[in-house]
């Protein structure tokens, strides 16, 4: 990590963030998955430094260093990030968005077209009020999804529940994850990056992130078909978190993108694959 640090909003709210790499590089903001944070990044941060990049992960509001942010909407993140780059000096930049940072950065695509170059989506979420937005999905998925429309208290008290696991220090199990992503998270340092993650992502508690299952979940505010920047489109074959569906469904519909399809990878693979993304990304 090259620093990190808070920027006051123009409503009063702290934003937290982090740089990694090259500070005079080309700027990448990066925006994390569910219950992460700013710690999100290349475990071998050369990548970074040999790819010339800048790479800025921010926490959203209510995870890590960000204030809580009440009845906020998806595309409310689009001008904290704008203040983030004023702040920092930044004219244009690229976004990468990770599973549940997917739709975030697709918020800032189509909102921040002037600013945006291009952006990249990793195991990302697509709309949910697209046709059949189950398919694919477990059973347990199928209620999680349905909650988040319809039932947020009980949204609410999984987060609190795993709240209550992550700050009572309990190792998160990977015995469920397949075998890809297990793979994956059997490099202690990697395992160790994820969890260190995960525990900043609820420093303040739950109700960020519940407030995140809620957003992605519920009509985003936008059109994919209304998003003019190129957008790349990274999908596991085997993600069973992000079934391929998502991926095919953004393909669809976003006018200018690249989709590459990732065989036997699964929903963790981004971070074992950071500089593939980065390159295309911002080649």
């Amino acid at each position: 990590m090259i620093n990190e640090g808070t920027i006051k909003l123009r409503d009063g709210r702290s934003l937290g963030y982090a740089q990694y790499g090259d500070l005079a590089g080309k700027p990448v903001f990066h925006f994390h998955g569910s219950g992460g944070s700013r710690l999100e990044h290349p475990l071998d941060e050369s990548i970074l430094i040999d790819l010339k990049i800048r790479l800025i992960s921010a926490d959203r509001p209510g995870h890590g260093l960000s204030d809580f942010q009440p009845d906020r909407k998806l595309l409310d993140w689009p001008d904290d990030v704008l203040q983030l780059a004023d702040h920092l000096e930044i004219d244009t930049l690229y976004v990468l968005g990770w599973s549940a940072g997917g739709p975030y950065a697709l918020a800032c695509a189509y909102k921040l077209k002037e600013r945006v170059l291009a952006g990249a989506i990793v195991s990302g979420f697509a709309p949910p009020d697209r046709p059949d937005p189950a398919e694919g999905f477990s059973l347990f998925p199928r209620l999680f999804m349905f909650s988040a429309r319809h039932f947020h208290l009980l949204i609410k008290l999984f987060r609190k529940m795993a709240y209550s696991q992550v700050s009572g220090g309990k190792e998160i199990k990977i015995d469920g994850l397949i075998n890809q992503d297990r793979n994956i998270l059997d490099n202690p340092e990697n395992y160790r990056l994820f969890m260190a993650d995960i525990r900043e992502g609820y420093r303040q508690g739950w109700q960020g992130i519940a407030l995140d299952d809620i957003i992605i979940n519920n009509p985003w505010g936008f059109s994919l078909v209304d998003i003019q920047i190129r957008i790349d489109i990274w999908q596991g074959e085997r993600d069973q978190n992000v079934p391929l569906n998502h991926g095919k469904y953004q393909h669809e519909k976003i006018p200018n993108n690249r989709f590459t399809v990732v065989q036997n990878q699964a929903h963790l693979y981004l971070l074992s694959h950071w500089r593939d993304v980065l390159i295309a990304l911002t080649g």
